[in-house]
């Protein structure tokens, strides 16, 4: 069982919500982000997001578009953001997750992003612009390196888009679903 799967088998046993703060790396530099997610980590959060700055971030709304537009100016890379989930690995167990999209991630490639998540320690990823049914080479990736592909859904989405997206995704399922997903 991975990091993802335990708490939310220890959340659901409990009958909790998951507390799953984001910060965008990199605003408004390395150490201070470093510090907001310690602090994040220490007040109770279960799982960790973190935000990779991108140059068009479109899914995001005007607050996080400025910050990802803060921590870009003043340097932060693909690299800052796997070296701080590195660091914060070495520091807790709380699940991380980085949230990118599919452009900086496509120009790696997608086994060798997975790769280097799980080198560093991240138990999922969300890609915010990639949807379950073009992210075939990004699941199989994902899942070799046993790391979690993890997929959004509106507030608008009707249970036959939420069933889809469900079935795409790894690691925001407990082991009970995956088993069931797996027969």
């Amino acid at each position: 069982m991975n990091r993802l799967q335990t708490t939310f088998e220890a959340l659901r046993a409990k009958n909790e919500r998951a507390f799953i703060p984001f910060v965008t790396c990199g605003d408004p530099d390395m150490e201070i982000t470093r510090r907001l997610a310690l602090a994040y980590i220490e007040a109770g959060a279960d799982i960790l997001e973190i935000g990779i700055p991108f140059t068009d971030p479109l899914a995001d709304g005007p607050t996080i578009q400025r910050a990802s537009e803060r921590a870009l100016a003043g340097g932060t890379t693909m690299d800052d953001a796997l070296d701080l989930v590195a660091g914060l690995r070495r520091e807790t167990e709380v699940p991380l997750v980085p949230m990118t999209y599919i452009n900086p991630v496509y120009q790696i490639g997608y086994g060798e992003f997975a790769r280097r998540c799980r080198e560093v320690g991240a138990d999922g990823v969300i890609i915010s612009d990639l949807p379950p049914e073009e992210g075939a080479q990004w699941i199989a990736a994902a899942r070799k390196h046993d790391v979690g592909a993890i997929f959004l859904v509106a507030p608008t989405s009707d249970d036959e888009r939420i069933r889809c997206v469900a079935e795409a995704a790894s690691g925001f399922k407990t082991p009970k679903e995956a088993a069931e997903r797996a027969q």
